[in-house]
């Protein structure tokens, strides 16, 4: 276990210089300039664009489709129903009231 770190330390001690940074003056050998040299760009100043607010443009809908309705339906009113005829018959000369407590 010692073994693997001291040779993982000497690894890292002699890799050290490859990681090593130049302070933000070059990136790369021969630029080791102490004062970079700044150009200012030009300013212009333009006047802000004038705004025109035009009315939105008109929407144009299409008709819509017609709808056709059926005929309403015929409705006939029901046949009236009347009772069957009943026989009339002549009345008898003899009754027999039975009256029984239910």
């Amino acid at each position: 276990m010692l073994k693997k770190l001291i040779l993982a330390a000497a690894g890292l001690a002699l890799a050290a210089p490859a990681f090593a940074h130049d302070g933000g003056r070059g990136h790369g050998w021969g630029h080791y300039e102490r004062h970079p040299h700044f150009h200012p760009r030009p300013v212009v100043v333009m006047p802000p664009p004038r705004v025109f607010y035009a009315p939105p443009a008109p929407v144009y809908y299409a008709a819509p489709a017609p709808v056709y309705y059926a005929p309403p339906p015929v409705v006939y009113r029901p046949a009236p129903v009347y009772a069957p005829p009943v026989a009339v018959l002549p009345p008898s000369g003899v009754s027999i009231r039975l009256h029984f407590p239910l």
